[in-house]
Parts: structure tokens; sequence; C-alpha cells
């Protein structure tokens, strides 16, 4: 038998029984024990979809598109550009549960309302005056969510109060996940100078930092630090958004090397809403969408 394994010329069959059987106790034994080993685990990538869907009209958000077109525009990415977990502003409860059952068993979500604070006294915020329906934020995750928990922030005594929130992917490695709408300025209707920014950007590192693993995003109200002519670049606390390779903080799902920019996605043409992680970054894209004023972003991590 040749090194290709073809037999080149007739030979007797004690003399195939013996090459047979040199090839079998040719085999070292430790190769025998490591076909019988468990098989690495495979890595995964997790694409995470953060969208701010101005789902309130109240808020300046007329005709901006249905419960259903909206919770369309969560589905689409999902078939086609394979999202497995979402971050979520400005939705209201039915939008969500129309999100729910279009992705159907399997998911998991949580949610947190807004509030409006009044002189320190709190109620929730609602999609319509005078009904039930709250507006929040959301945390919806293939495979479904563990330890899901709201997080304190500073937030005016008078006016709007977002929430901060995490939970947990098990599927995804316990990787921890994070859905942010800080306030913006002029957010305290009785001192519309004060900004809250600086102190709710560096009490989420303080939260997030915590964790062995996270992706954290949302509608930050604030341009990259290294947008031009930014005058409140100083909201950003050090160790928060990375430098680039090497430095210290988290990198930026559209970050390229050590510029804090990327593509605009608001409407009108700057950058507001972020993607951050601890993992390794494989793609990130930013997506339009004729159903909110905020564009869709999309990060592909590794876990596994």
């Amino acid at each position: 038998m040749g090194p290709a394994g073809t037999l080149r010329r007739p030979a007797g069959a004690l003399i195939v029984l013996a090459l047979l059987l040199a090839a079998v106790t040719a085999v070292p034994p430790a190769r025998a024990v490591a076909a019988d080993a468990p098989a690495a685990t495979e890595p995964k990538n997790l694409q995470v979809m953060s969208w701010n869907m101005c789902d309130v009209p109240r808020w300046g958000c007329t005709g901006t598109g249905t419960s259903a077109e909206k919770a369309g525009v969560v589905k689409m990415h999902v078939d086609n550009t394979w999202v497995h977990a979402v971050l979520l502003q400005e939705v209201c409860e039915n939008t969500l549960a129309t999100l729910m059952a279009e992705l159907g068993p399997g998911w998991g979500k949580a949610f947190h309302p807004y509030r409006w604070s009044q002189n320190g006294v709190k109620q929730d915020s609602p999609c319509e005056v005078g009904k039930a329906e709250r507006v929040g934020t959301a945390i919806v995750v293939k495979g479904g969510i563990a330890d899901a928990r709201t997080y304190p922030t500073t937030q005016p005594w008078t006016g709007l109060q977002p929430p901060f929130h995490c939970a947990t992917a098990p599927y995804w490695d316990d990787i921890r996940l994070c859905t942010v709408h800080a306030s913006g300025l002029g957010s305290n209707p009785d001192h519309p100078t004060w900004d809250y920014r600086d102190d709710q950007f560096a009490e989420i590192k303080a939260v997030v930092d915590q964790f062995p693993r996270t992706v954290f995003g949302g509608d930050f109200n604030a341009q990259p630090p290294d947008a031009p002519n930014n005058a409140h670049a100083w909201v950003w606390p050090q160790g928060l958004y990375s430098q680039g390779p090497g430095t210290d903080g988290y990198q930026e799902c559209d970050q390229t090397g050590t510029s804090r920019t990327g593509r605009p996605t608001h409407g009108s043409g700057v950058k507001i809403d972020y993607i951050f992680s601890s993992e390794t970054r494989r793609w990130c894209t930013v997506a339009d969408s004729v159903y909110s004023d905020h564009h869709v972003m999309i990060e592909s991590v590794a876990v596994g």
C-alpha cells in the first residue's frame, strides 16, 4: 500500500492483515484519549441592538409609526441582522407586548418605567395622559434573562427621571446587558441650566465596572467627547469612553482607533446613541428608520 493508501500490486491476505495491524498499533494512546474528550465550546457572536423608538407622541414623536411598525423594525433586524439582544428606550408597554408576541417563545424581557418627579413626589410616566399604559426602557434577550434590576443615578428633583437598569443573559455566557437613557440638558424645568449627565455617566461607569463582562448602550443625550466644537465634552468621565486599544475604558461600537466620534445616530445629524462593551468587537452598523428620529445601532461582540 503506497503513501496515498492505494494498493500498488497484488498482495497476499497475510501481508494486508499485517499492514492493517501495524497501522492500528501505531496510533498513540494519547490520541485515543483525545478522541473521547469533550469538544471545546464553539465561540459565539452576540448581536446587540440599541434603539430609541420614539414611541410617545407627546414627547415629539407624532407620526413616527404605530406599535406594530416599530416592533416590526426590531423583528426585521432579528430576522435579517441576527440580533439576539435589544436595548430599547422610549418604548410603551403595548409596543413591547406586540414585540414579544412577534418574537415568540424563548425570549425574555425586563421593563422599567420613566418617572416624573414633582418636587420629589414621583409617579410613573404614561404613554398618553390619563391612561395607565407606561413608557419605559427595556432589555429583550433571546434565551431569557436573569437578575434584572435598576440602579440609582442622580436625577432632577423636578422633571423626567429616566431609568438605568441591567439584566444578565444566561445563554450568552452570563454577559450583563444594560440600557441607558441619560437626562438631556434642561431636563429640570426649575433649573434648565443644570446638567445631570456628568453625574449619571460616572454612576453608570461605577456600576458596569463591577461586571466581569458587559454590553451597555442607549441614548446618552451627549455628543462624543472628540466631536468638533463640543462644549460639553467634560460630561464624559475618565475611563468610560476608551481612547483606543490599550487605554482605560470601554470601546464604543462605532469607534475607529483613537477617534471618539462615529456616525450620526439622530435625525439632527449628530451622534448621541452608543453601545459600549468590554468584549471583543466583531462589527458595528448604524441603520436609519422612518419610525423614529433615532437610528438603530447594532454591535456584534464575541462571547463563549
